[in-house]
């Protein structure tokens, strides 16, 4: 599906509200046949669309292969979304919704497909086969069947989500027919959104997933293709050594390790990637050893990744360290799970992340500390998303650990807003500390929502950072900036929101 419709049919954020809503009406109607090439679109749903949620990314439950939107819009009771599309000749079309989410807080109450065509007919081939639980128990019913014009496993991630040629629903005996296909190659892909959140991740090991080999139609229907699902599952810090100790021996002899992370840990210390981080080639380059909980892989670092990680001190005997069960449970007594609690608007997201590492030159600053010492850290944080692979903190709770025994040392707050009152004018602070090094915080006030920027530049005004860039709630925001890539000089921060723009100096001494 192209990016176009994709985002004119987002389908919405997590719910764990059960009430179903359900789609009445479709236009065209489906199986429509002789559809005029410039037509509209339109869903009504049983229930008022949340529109609201709508803002939030959606690519992965909803699919179509409409790319020509000229306009789109709702309903005045937000019952009907619609689109004005101009379609191809001859071609058959479909949209389908994994998810969506009413007013109410009601939910989809089991995917919808629908097709329509401007030729006189469909393609004349299916592809046809069962869903089969496999060692997940999971039941196949209420899970969808795709077929991608790509091969998935490779694509995955280069462009966007892949384009498909057709989806179908699972019936409750864990059949499927996708219908209306024509002569191609194309890859199958089942998936099931166990925990009706609105997002399709088996990654995180509750949802699940069915791949294939390829399947070819030539002139012909396919059936029994049957998909069998696969479950991911997070891992431990623990769980990850002997994989990280295996893949190491393909790195470059000279490799020192410097950092160790994990993404997106839950409060059981889980994480489903994980990364060791080293400097290789007298530190003059850099490899990662990647743990995932769909696979492992050894990738190369960026240059301004490298030379900052060859700051931090070599890390040894990590597989004596506190468990992350530990440092998460400890994290979680000492303000964690207050932080964790918080109200969070829809523009951000929550995250916990635990690294071991060199804390210097980290979350912590130079200060307060032990600065001799490795350390384990977590930092529960409440993120800005500027792009599919880059966000920003903009509120957060830190914790220092012991790496030995996963103490709590020492706490930090960045950006925790005191005062609910909504903002009411523009204000742009002066950095802390100034002058820095390496580390500072931007602090900035925005009465309104708005498209907001904060970007960094050096004295020639070359920009060299980008903080921030997006739309952002009214509020009060503390934004840190990690400036060990650049040297010692002057810089300056500029914030953009709306029409406002006022820049201010900062000074960077090595």
């Amino acid at each position: 599906m192209k990016k176009s419709l994709r985002f004119v049919f987002l389908l919405l954020i997590p719910s764990l509200i059960f009430a179903q809503m359900s789609v009445v009406s479709t236009v065209p109607a489906n199986n429509a046949k002789n559809v005029p090439l410039i037509t509209t679109i339109s869903i009504t749903f049983s229930e008022a669309i949340d529109t609201v949620a709508l803002k939030v990314n959606g690519d992965n439950t909803s699919y179509a292969n409409i790319d020509s939107v000229s306009s789109s819009g709702y309903s005045a009771d937000q019952k009907t979304m619609y689109a004005n599309v101009v379609l191809k000749p001859n071609s058959s079309y479909f949209i389908a919704f994994i998810y969506m989410k009413a007013k109410s807080g009601a939910i989809l109450s089991s995917p919808v497909v629908y097709y329509f065509t401007t030729g006189a007919d469909f393609a004349p081939y299916s592809v046809s086969g069962t869903v089969l639980s496999g060692s997940t128990g999971i039941s196949p019913e209420g899970s969808i069947v795709g077929l991608a014009n790509v091969n998935i496993m490779k694509d995955e991630g280069k462009n966007g989500p892949p384009p498909f040629a057709g989806w179908a629903n699972v019936n409750s005996n864990g059949t499927y027919s996708v219908p209306n296909m024509s002569n191609g190659t194309y890859w199958p892909i089942a998936v099931k959104d166990v925990d009706h959140d609105g997002n399709l991740d088996p990654d995180k090991g509750v949802d699940v997933v069915a791949f294939a080999d390829s399947i070819v139609i030539n002139n012909g229907s396919k059936t029994n293709f049957n998909l069998t699902f696969m479950s991911f599952s997070p891992k431990t810090f623990s769980e990850t050594i002997t994989i990280a100790d295996s893949l190491a021996k393909n790195l470059i002899a000279d490799k020192v390790l410097r950092r160790i992370s994990g993404w997106e840990v839950d409060t059981l210390g889980k994480s489903r990637s994980w990364e060791f981080a080293y400097t290789v080639n007298n530190n003059s380059s850099g490899q990662s050893i990647s743990i995932q909980s769909s696979g492992s892989k050894t990738n190369i670092l960026d240059q301004g990744y490298v030379d900052w990680l060859k700051q931090l001190k070599p890390i040894t005997n990590y597989s004596t360290v506190a468990s992350s069960a530990t440092v998460i449970a400890n994290a979680e007594i000492a303000g964690g799970k207050t932080f964790r609690r918080l109200p969070i608007p829809d523009t951000l997201t929550f995250r916990i992340e635990l690294s071991i590492a060199d804390q210097k030159y980290g979350w912590f600053g130079p200060f307060g500390f032990d600065t001799s010492k490795v350390y384990w850290a977590a930092a529960y944080t409440q993120q800005y998303q500027m792009s599919s692979n880059q966000s920003t903190w903009v509120k957060g709770k830190f914790f220092l650990c012991d790496l030995a025994t996963g103490t709590v040392l020492l706490t930090q707050t960045m950006g925790v807003k005191q005062d609910q009152t909504i903002p009411v004018q523009f204000v742009l602070h002066q950095n802390y500390p100034n002058p820095f090094n390496p580390t500072t915080n931007i602090s900035f006030t925005i009465p309104a929502s708005n498209v907001t920027s904060l970007r960094i530049f050096d004295i020639l005004g070359k920009e060299v950072a980008v903080l921030l860039n997006g739309k952002m709630d009214a509020g009060d925001y503390d934004i840190p900036f990690n400036a060990s890539h650049l040297t010692s000089g002057i810089y300056f921060y500029q914030l953009r929101s709306g029409n406002f723009v006022e820049t201010k100096k900062m000074v960077l001494m090595r």
